[in-house]
């Protein structure tokens, strides 16, 4: 199999709720992979503070499973242009972004990038749910559902009791590596 083009750039948001037009980052995770080895090159995680009053009833806080503590964090967290000044600092100039979710998690990101005036300069994106989701489906032994957690586990992850952003980023690592061994 050839190299990607551009090294890759794993993301993922924890967030107050799902409407990505109202709801806000709380955590970002990064990790950057060579694009010939696929090898860790960089990593990143931050909590942000978002402008909204947060509490622990918040949709993507009881998803993600997020507690007193994390949300103490939270409170004494960096904004999200803060942030983002940080993130660009470790990117690539070009890179192939991505995600689990890559839309919402590319919305997202557009975004953060967005606070401090900087265009997404990618190579593509890559979904990792719509790559993972063929293979499922032609395995007829495969029972479980198709959110991150169970494929995640079908893969070889240990089961989780609570979402962290640099976590599932090397999860979704572990995917697209074991993903690009079947293809191979």
């Amino acid at each position: 199999m050839k190299d990607f083009l551009k090294d890759i750039v794993i993301v993922d948001f924890e967030v107050t709720g799902f409407d990505i037009e109202k709801d806000e980052p709380v955590q970002i995770g990064v990790l950057v992979l060579d694009k010939h080895s696929l090898k860790e090159k960089n990593r990143f995680v931050a909590w942000i503070k978002p402008v909204q009053e947060i509490h622990s009833e918040l949709p993507g806080f009881k998803w993600a499973t997020l507690g007193a503590e994390e949300i103490a964090q939270i409170n004494k967290a960096p904004s999200l242009q803060e942030v983002a000044k940080k993130v660009i600092a470790l990117l690539p100039e070009t890179y192939t972004f991505c995600a689990w979710n890559a839309s919402f998690d590319f919305y997202l990101w557009r975004r953060m990038l967005k606070t401090i005036d900087k265009n997404v300069q990618t190579a593509g994106i890559l979904d990792l749910w719509s790559l993972a989701y063929p293979l499922l489906l032609a395995d007829n032994g495969y029972a479980g559902d198709f959110k991150s957690e169970p494929v995640f586990q079908y893969f070889g992850a240990e089961p989780r009791t609570k979402h962290d952003g640099l976590e599932d980023c090397e999860l979704e690592a572990m995917v697209l590596r074991k993903l690009l061994d079947k293809i191979k």
